[in-house]
């Protein structure tokens, strides 16, 4: 009885963790439906201030090296000296989003789907969690970044893309 309860155990371990891998597996897919034009906003905390701050951004999301990387081509048409590139990158066994693991994917309604990830780092000079949010959808495209400082309970959004198309 005791070893047909431990091989049930088991059995059951293995299945919930499979499914819990394959449901934070991002796949190249989840990068192609972003490419193409975007217009949009870059909000962002300015902590001179401690209030947001909105300015216009769009991005242009072209394939990468491969299938695994897009590249950003980020303009601000207000500050065109701001303007900038960036790459979003996953690992070919889909757990990672720039290097840094996938703690969630979701899929939405309206075929969108939201990937988080998580990490300890350095916000403002303070020891804080991070956590990068994405959501890819035909029709929106954020790109967002959370901090919660070791001394505080609360997510502060620190910035946020915003696209539409």
């Amino acid at each position: 009885m005791k070893y047909a309860t431990l091989i049930i155990f088991t059995v059951l371990s293995l299945l919930i963790s499979h499914v819990n891998y394959a449901q934070n597996t991002i796949t190249p897919d989840d990068l192609t439906m972003i490419s193409g034009e975007w217009q949009g906003s870059l909000t962002y905390m300015d902590y001179s201030t401690n209030k947001p701050f909105t300015m216009p951004a769009n991005v242009t999301v072209e394939q990468g090296k491969n299938e695994y990387q897009v590249q950003l081509l980020i303009s601000y048409p207000k500050e065109p000296n701001a303007n900038s590139k960036d790459k979003i990158k996953i690992s070919k066994d889909g757990l990672l989003i720039n290097k840094i693991r996938v703690t969630t994917r979701e899929v939405l309604p309206n075929k969108v789907v939201k990937i988080t990830s998580e990490y300890e780092g350095k916000d403002n000079n303070k020891s804080a969690l991070l956590k990068k949010v994405y959501i890819f959808g035909p029709k929106q495209f954020i790109i967002r970044k959370e901090v919660k400082f070791d001394d505080a309970e609360d997510w502060l959004m620190r910035n946020e893309y915003s696209f539409k198309r």
